[in-house]
């Protein structure tokens, strides 16, 4: 575990969230699937109404820059104080080279460094607080974007794991300055467990299996281990780690305001929110509308509850995030 409380002042403007303008309903997706299944049965397993998906001919980099321009029309970006651009995905445009660099030149970010950040769907806290590390070190403003494509990755074959998994965008950016600030970050904490690293895996397209020397065409395709160990080792490393970084910043839940967790399915969601013993008004939930978005879906979640108008100054807001690799992170901001 890694808690990370920062030495001075950190805000964060927005984030602005995107979603493509494609929606695939159950019944779409029953459709495209040639399933034999009714759409009502999605909905049961999984609480997951629709999903949307980029277009054929979209890569991460369009959707990230959407997301980007959405986000520039409420907050300025000073070209004389940004220092640096994370994109935390798993699906960049290439297996190389990154698609940060890319993003950056088709934003005409000039004279800034860039680097991709692959946690998943911890994306979007993960970048939270490697921005926050940043912007005390360097006194400069980190531009973040968490953006995933899941749709292009899910077989066919495959209704489980296809059901369930959406693509997404959430932008912001995080500063020592309070000007136009939405947030102040607290603390964040970022855990790992490397022994359920292959329950959620796209097999082929690495250094293990590259690409070319693959024989088996679904290892190409997401792979999602179902069954009870993926949700409990889910819900059990969301309301753990939840617990400690609370005990590590002298915090209870009572503390808390609002709860923003990874809308992994909604059956998760709820299961997090029943352990941990919380008010169903107090717990955002947004994946009937976006399915899983992997890296962006506590950062859309996050933008709904910023949307809503239901928050109050000084409120306490934990954000929670677990995903593939085993890899989780958590982060508690407070709102300006």
């Amino acid at each position: 575990m890694s808690l990370f409380i920062p030495t001075q002042d950190i805000y964060i403007q927005g984030p602005a969230g995107y979603l493509p303008s494609r929606v695939m309903t159950n019944h779409d997706l029953v459709k495209w699937l040639d399933a034999t299944v009714k759409p009502e049965w999605i909905q049961n397993r999984t609480g997951i109404e629709k999903r949307h998906w980029v277009e054929d001919n979209e890569a991460l980099s369009d959707l990230a820059l959407a997301c980007l321009k959405k986000f520039k029309k409420t907050y300025p970006l000073d070209p004389n104080t940004l220092s640096q651009l994370i994109v935390a995905t798993i699906s960049g445009d290439y297996p190389s080279p990154p698609v940060s660099p890319i993003i950056q030149d088709k934003a005409q970010l000039k004279n800034i460094g860039c680097f991709d950040l692959g946690a998943a769907c911890a994306g979007f806290v993960t970048g939270l607080i490697t921005a926050a590390q940043l912007a005390t070190a360097q006194h400069k403003d980190i531009l973040l974007i968490a953006a995933d494509i899941r749709s292009k990755f899910l077989s066919k074959r495959d209704l489980s794991a296809t059901s369930l998994f959406g693509d997404g965008a959430a932008c912001s950016l995080i500063s020592p300055n309070k000007k136009s600030a939405e947030f102040k970050f607290i603390a964040g904490e970022m855990y790992s467990d490397g022994s359920v690293a292959d329950i959620i895996a796209i097999q082929a397209g690495g250094s293990r299996t590259p690409a070319h020397l693959s024989q088996e065409p679904s290892d190409h395709f997401l792979k999602m281990k179902s069954g009870p160990k993926l949700f409990v080792k889910a819900v059990s490393g969301m309301v753990e780690s939840s617990r400690q970084i609370l005990k590590n910043t002298h915090l209870t839940l009572e503390d808390i305001d609002w709860v923003v967790p990874h809308q992994a399915n909604l059956h998760l969601v709820r299961e997090v929110a029943r352990q941990l013993e919380l008010p169903n008004e107090k717990v955002i939930e947004i994946v009937q509308k976006t399915g899983n978005t992997a890296g962006a879906s506590t950062g859309l979640a996050l933008s709904h509850l910023l949307q809503s108008n239901h928050l109050k100054s000084a409120d306490k807001i934990l954000l929670i995030s677990a995903g593939g690799g085993g890899l989780a992170a958590n982060v508690v901001l407070e709102r300006v």
